[in-house]
């Protein structure tokens, strides 16, 4: 049986940064971005099961988020980062081809077009080695995240979020840091509509 991962489902994924880093591991700190986009479910076993293709740890050298508008894979600052898997009953890690992002108008949404390959083992007729996919959706600008033990120092003040930020990316287009459980969520600022002609 051939295994079909697509996004016929139409249902929105969603894009947002996340400012880390890791001394002890000599990882300095960056914003990485993470996307997920829901894929149609899968038929096994005579039961339906939820599919997504995610890509974390993609490090675009950016100034303002709206400059995800045009990032693809040969733009991405450190290829080796990148964790991309196909979501099927467990993660199965996904060997990516290409990935392209493009703004939709005005709004904090982008369209994403992702292309790769992965193995797939212990599901009966559906395993397989090197399944190709291209999955094509949209995905929602959700706003950058900042986890203050993921820092050091760590920032413990909307104002620290604020400064702990600015050197990876200016925080001008995003609203204010709102506290949310264990972190800082800076969602996009409101965009004005281009003017009619």
């Amino acid at each position: 049986m051939t295994l079909l991962i697509s996004n016929e489902n139409g249902l929105r994924g969603m894009i947002h940064g996340h400012l880390f880093e890791d001394a002890s591991a000599g990882l300095p700190r960056r914003l990485f971005w993470n996307l997920s986009l829901p894929c149609h479910p899968i038929t096994w076993q005579g039961e339906s099961w939820d599919c997504f293709v995610q890509c974390d740890w993609l490090h675009w050298p950016l100034r303002v988020w709206t400059g995800l508008d045009g990032a693809t894979l040969s733009t991405v600052g450190d290829p080796a980062m990148i964790e991309c898997s196909v979501y099927f009953a467990a993660h199965h890690p996904v060997q990516i081809a290409s990935l392209c992002l493009k703004r939709m108008g005005p709004a904090a949404r982008f369209a994403v077009d992702i292309t790769g390959s992965f193995d797939l083992q212990g599901f009966g007729d559906l395993d397989a080695k090197d399944i190709l996919f291209a999955v094509r959706g949209e995905i929602d600008f959700e706003g950058i995240v900042v986890v203050p033990e993921h820092l050091t120092p760590s920032p413990l003040a909307p104002r620290e979020v604020i400064q702990a930020l600015e050197p990876h990316l200016d925080s001008a287009q995003l609203g204010p840091p709102e506290w949310d459980r264990f972190r800082y969520v800076l969602k996009p600022a409101a965009q004005a509509a281009p003017p009619l002609d």
